[in-house]
């Protein structure tokens, strides 16, 4: 008998949280074949000797909807041992969409979610169409497995088109909503996404689509999952940093009445100073809706704490109205704003407010990064506070005048110190059984930070010392499998599709982020690189060995029912 491939000899942790054995692990036709000794020739041989043999990793929030187009790895987040991404997240697809509409959305990605619009242009194949003809573009093209969440501000926009950005739907717009959400789940959605966020404002200013509806419109559209029995929603209410008000607990509780199916809602973190006890009110609601029979997983993440960003592309301040009114507008008008003495103070004034916005910046972590002029390299390795001094500025008009003098290109980092508490917070979090491992948002705020490193990071800093590491590899794998209903992944076992990452416990660890420029039109984008990952296999066939693509396309696009 001879077998596809042959994983020999490693320590087998399965993903269902039972303790790692010594195994060969035989492939065939794609899935996992044998377990146990394996005897007889194979295509492929893969010596796991002194290794760990896993299931692939799942990230379930990734937004990397557009930038498979181009990248049929998902990079980086398969650098890091994911082998399936789950895409259309907070509600932002670029399908269904009537033709006309496609460059409006491809702009609310791009301004929402932190994609660089050059790339998008240069490197977006999509003229609009279905959910289903969406996904057809990429069959056969695609490295990791890949599949989506239909979502609301797109669904919206197909039925509504601009009222969808400034109104409530009514009865007919929600009952031709729901036909989209149906049609979108016939064709394999994963489930349907939305968010309401106040942060969450399009390139044109106005909050997205999805922000304006009322609770009623958003329940019948989750509703629509009752009637297929699969499927999960993923939602963010408007609320969510502050812990979930009362309308927004019964929002959620109404969604699951409705649909029956799992609610997925944003990352639980304790760095919040505008609502520091925010996250554990979220917890704690979570908990309480489990006990009411309501399935709801809150995310957690295990990345370093920092942010990159210019000017030109931040998101980080759009809780503050006079940010966000003036980064939205025209470059030229937007410049002219900046320069505005009463829109300074302004600014200064709500940046001083840590109760409106869930977001504080803190001067003296901020220092400038990167400088397109050569005449402004001084500047770099400075910390803002020190270079105002210098100046006789304050920080926050030496921060805006840095950045004007470079047309808001100047890039800055914000470099968040060493925690106690968060870690602490973060272990908690890693303990919760219905917590769930991701929203790495890989494929999203480029120039902001890359979270795609989390399953290495929870790996390599979290195992032994907080989780055994067949619970960490669970939460990275079965876990997230059976939140989704993803049939046979998550698990190596006999029948599963063979996603499989062979690791080298004691090389793992996540490398420096690094600023590179290899997406379409010459777009930069922060990468984080990894050591220790063996190989990564989808399907049955090496995608990755050593780190470095080896041009095989196995992924498949994945879809429920």
């Amino acid at each position: 008998m001879r077998w596809d491939l042959v994983v020999r000899g490693g320590r087998v942790v399965d993903g269902t949280g039972l303790p790692p054995f010594t195994a060969d692990v035989a492939v065939r036709d794609g899935r996992i074949a044998r377990v146990g000794r394996v005897d007889g020739p194979a295509r492929r041989t893969l010596d796991a000797a002194g290794a760990v043999v896993t299931p692939g990793f799942i990230d379930v929030h990734t937004h990397y909807d557009a930038q498979l187009d181009w990248d049929p790895v998902a990079s980086p987040a398969s650098w890091h041992g994911v082998t399936t991404v789950l895409c259309g997240n907070c509600g932002f697809t670029l399908a269904p969409a009537r033709p006309e509409d496609t460059g409006w959305l491809a702009q609310m990605l791009s301004r929402v979610e932190g994609m660089a619009g050059p790339a998008l242009a240069a490197g977006l194949r999509w003229a609009g169409g279905s959910f289903g003809d969406f996904w057809r573009r990429v069959e056969g093209r695609l490295g990791v497995n890949a599949g989506g969440y239909v979502g609301h501000s797109a669904v919206r926009r197909c039925v509504m088109g601009e009222a969808a950005s400034e109104r409530r739907a009514t009865a007919a717009e929600v009952a031709a909503m729901q036909d989209l959400v149906r049609a979108a789940l016939r064709e394999g959605a994963l489930g349907f996404s939305t968010s309401q966020l106040d942060i969450h404002v399009a390139h044109d200013g106005r909050g997205v689509p999805s922000n304006h509806a009322a609770p009623d419109e958003v329940v019948a559209l989750a509703g629509v999952l009752a009637e297929f029995g699969h499927g999960a929603i993923e939602i963010i209410p408007r609320s969510f940093v502050e812990g979930m008000n009362a309308a927004d607990r019964e929002l959620l509780l109404a969604c699951y009445r409705a649909a029956g199916r799992p609610l997925e809602i944003q990352t639980l973190t304790p760095l919040l100073p505008a609502c520091p006890d925010g996250w554990e009110a979220s917890l704690a609601f979570a908990h309480e809706a489990w006990r009411q029979g309501a399935r709801i997983h809150p995310m957690l993440a295990t990345n370093r704490l920092g942010a990159h960003l210019t000017l030109g592309s931040t998101f980080l301040f759009d809780e503050l109205p006079s940010f966000r009114e003036t980064l939205t507008l025209p470059p030229a008008a937007r410049a002219r704003r900046l320069l505005e003495p009463a829109v300074r103070e302004r600014m200064r004034r709500e940046l001083a407010d840590p109760t409106g916005r869930a977001f504080v910046f803190v001067w003296d972590v901020v220092s400038v990064e990167r400088v397109c002029d050569p005449a402004h390299r001084a500047w770099v390795g400075r910390a803002v506070p020190d270079l105002a001094a210098e100046r006789g500025q304050d920080p926050l008009d030496c921060f805006l005048d840095l950045s004007l003098a470079e047309d808001l290109e100047t890039q800055f980092v914000l470099e968040m110190p060493p925690s106690d508490y968060f870690r602490e917070c973060t272990a908690r979090l890693l303990r919760d059984p219905i917590v769930m491992a991701g929203s790495s948002d890989g494929g999203a705020h480029l120039l902001s930070f890359t979270g795609a490193d989390y399953p290495t990071r929870l790996l390599g800093e979290w195992v032994p010392d907080v989780l055994p590491l067949e619970e960490a590899v669970r939460k990275l794998t079965g876990v997230p499998a059976a939140v989704h209903g993803l049939r046979d992944r998550g698990v190596v076992r006999e029948g599963a599709w063979a996603d499989l990452v062979i690791v080298d416990l004691a090389r793992l660890r996540a490398g420096a982020t690094s600023l590179v420029h290899d997406f379409p039109g010459g777009s930069g984008r922060f990468v984080v690189d990894a050591e220790g990952y063996v190989a990564v296999v989808v399907n049955g066939e090496v995608l990755l060995e050593s780190g470095r693509w080896t041009g095989a396309t196995p992924g498949h696009v994945l879809r429920a029912g």
